[in-house]
């Protein structure tokens, strides 16, 4: 995949996005798919309920059609996730159909069986691993072994230049492990980005009383990340946030995991209303379709709409209609960055360095 591709889909991403925020055309630009709830791993912190519903999984017909019909609303990109997208029987069939009608294509794995999908891995514009930590705290976070897997499915992808990104999930088991992440990501030339947890279903709250991270813990993290984007040059072009979007999270008005929601005085419009929701979409192995993994869990304030029973257009909709005004994921301040100069220069200059592999 060569970086003049790479930078044409960003800015093909950049372009969709830019023209809700300055024009109010709501297009779902860019699409999560989670293919499959099936997983060879069982996660502590995964909002994917694994392994249990995966009989009501889209088959490779539906993803076709849905893929399609993303494409004709305005879709530019897609990234695929589970549950395990690798376990997906359609896979390599969904990334050659996808790529011919012309969308962009991201991946984001575990690096379990990578090796057997590398033809079509070649054929996409980069693989995203999830890693969070040294062997010893990423494998409390993910399964023991999760730590092997993950550095031999790094080394695949550097082998064959496949663009290789990192994911970090921090709780409280992998709060310390900054240094040693920003070590590795610099070793392996991958850049990497650091992601909060989201809410925890009903039946699972003792459970997020364990790992998730307490208002202050989250202080101090992304402080100490700050500290390393401002003072730290080589390590600061691997850490996927700006200082911008860094301070944001670190000044959030309320317990990281709590989201501001709208009054009925608020005046929103197409420049203060989150990018979730209008130009970026979820959608679930079942067909439901969500605006994002912060309201997952949230059913009191979002019930999603279902692509087989509702219609696409009508699950897109009610995506659009969204209670909340802000909170503390980074992804949506990112994303306006890039519709200013210095967003756009530093985001091809990322883009250049992911591809080039330094």
């Amino acid at each position: 995949m060569g970086i003049l591709h790479l930078l044409t889909n960003r800015a093909k991403i950049v372009a969709g996005m830019s023209r809700y925020n300055y024009f109010g055309t709501p297009r779902p630009i860019f699409a999560h798919l989670l293919l499959t709830n099936k997983c060879n791993l069982d996660c502590l912190y995964c909002y994917v309920d694994v392994n249990t519903i995966y009989k009501s999984d889209l088959g490779l017909e539906e993803w076709r059609k849905v893929v399609l019909d993303l494409r004709r609303r305005g879709c530019v990109a897609i990234t695929l996730m589970g549950g395990e997208p690798l376990l997906f029987e359609g896979l390599d069939e969904l990334v050659a159909y996808s790529k011919s009608i012309g969308l962009s294509i991201d991946l984001i794995t575990n690096g379990i069986g990578l090796d057997k999908h590398i033809k079509t891995l070649k054929q996409i514009n980069s693989v995203m691993v999830s890693l969070d930590g040294s062997r010893e705290e990423n494998d409390l976070n993910r399964g023991k072994n999760s730590f092997k897997y993950v550095c031999e499915a790094i080394q695949i992808l550097k082998d064959n230049k496949i663009p290789v990104r990192i994911n970090c999930v921090v709780t409280r088991q992998n709060k310390n492990s900054i240094p040693w992440l920003l070590d590795f990501s610099e070793e392996n030339k991958a850049p990497i980005t650091f992601n909060l947890l989201s809410d925890f279903p009903q039946n699972a709250k003792d459970l997020e009383k364990k790992i998730m991270l307490s208002r202050e813990e989250v202080k101090d993290f992304y402080t100490q990340l700050l500290n390393y984007k401002m003072n730290d040059p080589k390590k600061s072009q691997l850490i996927l946030a700006s200082i911008e979007t860094l301070q944001r999270t670190i000044d959030y008005s309320l317990p990281y995991q709590e989201i501001i929601w709208r009054t009925p005085n608020d005046q929103m419009n197409s420049k203060n209303t989150c990018l979730f929701g209008q130009t970026w979409i979820h959608v679930n192995s079942n067909g439901d379709v969500y605006p994002c993994s912060q309201l997952w869990n949230r059913p009191k304030e979002y019930k999603p709409k279902n692509i087989r029973t509702d219609g696409i257009d009508l699950a897109l909709e009610n995506a659009r209609n969204l209670k909340c005004k802000s909170c503390f994921s980074l992804a949506p301040g990112e994303w306006r960055r890039t519709f200013t100069l210095k967003g756009m220069i530093e985001g091809a200059r990322v883009t250049i360095a992911q591809g080039l592999g330094i």
